[in-house]
């Protein structure tokens, strides 16, 4: 531990954590799959202001993500570790702006001990590896708050144009998100803090709202012009107004989601998270203004996403921040070796005991890919699986009893066991299984040196890997095709060049009508 008091050797732990085999899996649909293709089709389609899928225009995300994302692809290649880049550089960052903060608002020794909890928490540890925008909205979100809170002690200009700055950045990067959240966390902080007027004289600093204006509205003044009521439908309606009122996608879940979901994201730390719980009281009857800062912020973003109808687990990553610190001020109140040991005996049980559990989740989907998918799994999550998470399991276990490092720090240590077999044992299988058809379907399609028209299939990683757009409209006689297994009745009749899994390469060998050639069909997600 004292080594890493040290800047140079946190940073290197930190970045080594944070970059755990980058490369060392595929691509993840649609997610990862999506930002990637849209990045790579700015090169494609020489337009880097409007981000499409194909032939749709994509309006889920603001511009900032992609052009990173940009900028690593043309300095490495459309190398998979490039398009993640980006994210595990904002993950880096985030751990860094936790530790400087501490560093100046709490004592050295917290600020080494919050820094190794963050890169070492799943939730955080996994955004960081995927190449979405999540890790650099909440990069950026945690200095935006941490900074409120260093400008509410010792308030200046210079301070006021960097939050208004951030929040431009972060408005870039996901939309309203990232000035809704500082705005109701630190207007709430400055409320119970006495300090209105500060609070009211930082929200109506005209300079920092220039600064704001100057970074965020370009982008989002051009893309009204280009695409008018589209773009207002598509970005501010259906992906921030209709995500909070309406589950998109299935993706719901009762009031007690993100608590049940919580001590996993912050993963092996939940006893400790557990025992940090008691200070809420004192910090919101008028205790520590710190501890009162940090339980708002993270108590904000709870019952916010906790109200929207869309639940995604990362949404509460948003919130992770400030538990982060708490659990390293108050990292001495875990005393209990076995409250420090239930979290990853739970979930490395759960990994270890994960092929076991296979026939049980196949028996519940119903979607083809998803099935063939779990069908798969039985021959990648195999003995040597299990065994070596097995080994890890019982080294994390017995170094959480050894008795000669405190619980906390031992669980900093399982934490690091953790991201070993997460990122290279239980990723890149669960990726080989889930993606290594579409990975070899498109090294397939590269041999063929003609176009490919996607069919009824929704897997933007394949047009990474293929390095090409491809139409999505249905087939004529001689054309090859993108296609997936349950679907593919729809085409007519056809050859097959290659299939993998569920995944195939068809060529159409006539024109009579197929069964369903409609764009809706043509279109339909997976």
């Amino acid at each position: 531990m004292r080594a890493l008091n040290s800047p140079l050797w946190l940073f290197a732990a930190v970045a080594a954590l944070i970059t755990l085999n980058l490369n060392g899996f595929l691509l993840f649909d649609h997610d990862e799959g999506a930002f990637s293709e849209a990045t790579r089709g700015m090169f494609e389609r020489g337009d880097f202001i409007t981000t499409w899928l194909n032939d749709r225009v994509r309006f889920d995300k603001p511009i900032l993500i992609y052009w990173l994302q940009a900028a690593s692809v043309w300095a490495f290649g459309t190398e998979i570790w490039a398009f993640r880049l980006p994210s595990a550089l904002a993950g880096i960052l985030w751990v860094f702006a936790i530790y400087r903060f501490c560093q100046k608002q709490i004592d050295q020794q917290t600020a080494v001990a919050a820094a190794m909890m963050a890169a070492t928490a799943l939730g955080i540890n996994m955004i960081s590896h995927v190449a979405t925008a999540d890790a650099l909205l909440n990069m950026l979100l945690a200095t935006t708050l941490l900074l409120m809170y260093v400008w509410s002690k010792t308030p200046g200009h210079l301070l006021l144009f960097a939050i208004y700055a951030l929040m431009g950045l972060g408005t870039l990067t996901k939309g309203p998100v990232a000035f809704v959240i500082p705005f109701l966390a630190g207007g709430l902080f400055f409320i119970t803090n006495g300090q209105i007027r500060d609070f009211l004289k930082a929200i109506f600093y005209v300079p920092g709202w220039i600064v704001f204006l100057a970074i965020a509205a370009p982008w989002y003044v051009i893309e009204y012009l280009r695409h008018g009521q589209d773009f207002i439908d598509g970005f501010f309606l259906k992906h921030n107004v209709n995500r909070f009122n309406n589950a998109m996608e299935g993706h719901d879940g009762g009031f007690l989601f993100y608590p049940l979901v919580l001590p996993f994201l912050l993963a092996p730390f939940g006893g400790l998270l557990i025992r940090v719980l008691p200070t809420i009281r004192t910090a919101l009857a008028g205790g520590d203004p710190l501890n009162r800062f940090l339980w708002i912020w993270f108590l904000v973003v709870l019952v916010l996403f906790s109200l929207a109808s869309t639940k995604l687990p990362h949404y509460i990553l948003y919130g992770v921040t400030p538990l982060v610190i708490l659990m390293a001020r108050y990292r001495y109140m875990l005393t209990s070796r076995w409250l420090a040991a239930a979290f990853p005996v739970i979930l490395f049980g759960l990994l270890t005991a994960f092929p076991l559990l296979i026939p049980y989740v196949e028996a519940t989907l119903t979607n083809p890919i998803e099935i063939a998918t779990a069908q798969r799994a039985h021959t990648y999550f195999d003995a040597a699986f299990t065994i070596s998470v097995a080994i890890a399991s019982l080294v994390a276990i017995g170094i959480i009893f050894w008795r000669r490092i405190s619980p906390w720090f031992a669980l900093v240590v399982t934490g690091v066991i953790q991201s070993l077999v997460v990122w290279f044992l239980f990723v890149p299988t669960y990726s080989d299984t889930q993606q290594l058809p579409v990975y070899e379907a498109a090294m397939f399609a590269r041999t063929l040196d003609e176009p490919v028209i996607t069919q009824s299939v929704d897997l933007p990683s394949f047009n990474v890997y293929l390095d090409k757009v491809t139409e999505r409209r249905a087939l004529k006689a001689g054309e090859v095709g993108f296609a997936r297994e349950d679907r593919v009745d729809r085409v007519g009749q056809f050859d097959t060049l290659f299939k993998s899994g569920p995944i195939m390469i068809i060529r159409k060998t006539a024109d009579e009508p197929a069964q369903e050639t409609s764009g809706e069909a043509l279109n339909d997600k997976d």
